[in-house]
């Protein structure tokens, strides 16, 4: 198991590395001839450009290597932001005979995102569920999957996407609901379980790599005022999902956390937590230093899949929060 993170700004230096790892090759090519000419240090061995082109290369064919494969995709919470955009980078990069299955509530996002992965890729097969994952059970994703051939495919690929934040009036004192919490965690948790289960069910051999994404917070193991149904909510998937990967030692599992994103959640986040200082901190001027782009983040992830798929279990935060 590994964890990386990047805490507070990111130097001159750091951040134009970040920009080399996840972007295209043309823009790599790009960026290391500006800096050859404009590095504020002085100029750059030749050995250094030549090290990090290599590297670079490398990176580059085991993106080819992992998604060259025909996959089957499900992905949840597809309708908008980071879902919306995880749909679309991975489209770009899916060959033909592959599938991606988009899940939301949202039937008019749903179609919207379906029209933007088919602009991007017209020869794969994208499938919309709108689905009320407050009110989902193992029997509703299995009809989703039991007709698909799975020996069509070589690399099968779930993405936990869809979540929400919950009740921002609530204190932790205040939580005491039995039926608020249901509906919370039914969304949250329970409906992740059973698409989970579903998966692999469905998708069991041990030939073919299966890939289990769980998109979640460093509120998953930081508390924060306010917020307490969201930080329960994303600790419990990240241990259902640690306990799911000590049991299952060739699944490939990833609890990828995208940092501060600005999205819908965000900025309700910061408008309606009832803790001040919660708000104060997501709207400072500070704060917004660290915001990640949805496009930044997605790539990361596509990258991260890439570059990572032999570990059991890993931890990726792309920034604190």
């Amino acid at each position: 198991m590994f964890s990386d993170s990047y805490h507070g700004l990111l130097t001159r230096e750091q951040f134009t590395f970040h920009i080399l790892i996840t972007t295209s090759n043309h823009y790599v090519s790009f960026c290391l001839e500006h800096l050859l000419h404009s590095d504020s240090r002085g100029s750059i061995q030749n050995s250094m450009v030549t090290s990090e082109t290599q590297r670079l290369i490398e990176q580059d064919l085991k993106m080819n290597e992992f998604w060259s494969r025909r996959t089957y995709v499900i992905l949840t919470g597809a309708s908008k932001g980071i879902g919306q955009c995880l749909a679309v980078e991975i489209g770009k990069l899916l060959v033909p005979e592959s599938t991606i299955v988009l899940m939301a509530r949202d039937t008019n996002g749903l179609e919207k995102t379906k029209e933007m992965v088919n602009k991007e890729n017209s020869d794969i097969l994208v499938e919309c569920y709108s689905m009320d994952f407050y009110n989902s059970n193992v029997t509703m994703f299995e009809k989703i999957v039991e007709p698909i051939d799975s020996t069509k495919y070589e690399l099968f690929l779930l993405i936990h996407n869809a979540g929400s934040v919950g009740n921002l009036e609530h204190l932790a004192a205040d939580m005491n609901d039995p039926d608020e919490w249901n509906k919370y965690m039914l969304l949250n948790l329970y409906s992740v379980t059973c698409l989970t289960s579903a998966f692999l069910s469905k998708f069991n051999s041990d030939t073919t790599e299966r890939c289990i994404i769980n998109m979640t917070s460093l509120l998953g193991i930081e508390p924060y005022k306010s917020v307490g149904y969201y930080c329960i909510g994303k600790a419990s998937r990240e241990m259902f999902f640690r306990v799911l990967a000590l049991e299952n030692p060739i699944l490939n599992v990833l609890n990828y956390s995208p940092g501060p994103v600005l999205t819908d959640m965000y900025t309700h986040m910061s408008l309606n937590s009832k803790d001040k200082e919660l708000r104060e901190k997501l709207t400072s001027k500070e704060q917004q230093q660290y915001i990640v782009k949805v496009e930044n983040a997605c790539q990361k992830l596509v990258n991260i899949l890439a570059m990572r798929k032999n570990c059991s279990l890993s931890d990726f935060n792309y920034k604190a929060i």
